[in-house]
């Protein structure tokens, strides 16, 4: 009988553990979507535009690269 109680103690100590665990998970989870969404508008504000530029190369007269032409 004493076996079972302690079964019953490690059962109940596993799923309090998997409760906290997933509330730690879901506080994270909407941390990181609260900053996503943060850095989206920060970059919508500041005009910020990705752009694929596809293949680059390096300029040596203006010691930048560029875009590689076609052709």
């Amino acid at each position: 009988m004493p076996q079972l109680v302690g079964l019953m103690v490690v059962g109940a100590g596993l799923y309090a553990a998997y409760k906290a665990l997933g509330r730690m998970a879901q506080r994270v989870s909407v941390e990181v979507s609260r900053a996503e969404e943060e850095l989206r508008r920060r970059a919508a504000a500041a005009g910020a535009i990705e752009k694929d530029l596809g293949a680059l190369e390096w300029d040596d007269a203006q010691q930048v690269y560029r875009p590689k032409r076609i052709g």
